[in-house]
């Protein structure tokens, strides 16, 4: 076993300069020597005292910037999907609601914004006892749980539309990584609450 000890390094740093040091098999380094190193902020290869960075091979890179981009695609692709929803639901709401249809509309527009440049996130909300400004954005569960005896009230439809659009933009916003859905899962809720005659907030503590 042949040790390299710093005066070998001074004298190889002189004659060829070098920015990372590929310890030769079969030797070691002195301590004086891997001092040196560090001193001159030189990392040190296969050397069995210095953990041996990983390296990503360039095929490993592009391999991985590929599957970003593929599920960048499919949160695109199912965003479009869930904003076709939206419109159906709109449209449908328009004989009955048009006010709510206009709700509705307004919340797919800002789903079709969402993250464009110089766009700001509108939902058209109002505070009630339940969200405010200080926690719209967080995640909450359903104010309450929609059963038949909703779906069969007076406003039983427009409670059904939008508790599954409800249900379709929270599974989206389980996949959209950075995207935050909150508001518009949010906002669905208080239509929810307004549409079965709730004056007083019903979200679960």
């Amino acid at each position: 076993m042949k040790f390299i000890t710093e005066d070998d390094l001074r004298i190889l740093l002189k004659k060829e300069p070098f920015t990372v040091y590929d310890l030769p098999g079969g030797t070691r380094l002195t301590p004086g020597a891997r001092q040196f190193l560090v001193d001159k902020k030189i990392p040190i290869t296969d050397d069995p005292m210095m953990a041996k960075p990983k390296g990503i091979k360039p095929a490993e890179k592009k391999e991985e910037v590929q599957e970003i981009e593929i599920c960048r695609d499919h949160f695109l692709l199912r965003k479009k999907t869930l904003q076709a929803q939206f419109l159906e639901v709109g449209l449908e709401l328009l004989s009955r609601d048009v006010l709510l249809a206009e709700q509705v509309f307004d919340l797919e527009r800002m789903l079709s914004n969402l993250k464009k440049e110089g766009r700001e996130e509108e939902t058209g909300w109002k505070p009630c006892t339940g969200f405010h400004e200080d926690n719209l954005q967080e995640p909450f569960e359903d104010c309450f749980e929609i059963t038949g005896f909703h779906a069969q009230s007076e406003k039983g439809k427009e409670i059904l539309l939008l508790h599954r659009l409800r249900c379709s933009t929270r599974e989206l916003g389980a996949e959209a990584g950075g995207e935050n859905l909150n508001p518009v899962i949010n906002r669905l809720s208080q239509m929810i609450c307004l549409e079965y005659g709730g004056k007083t907030c019903q979200r679960k503590k």
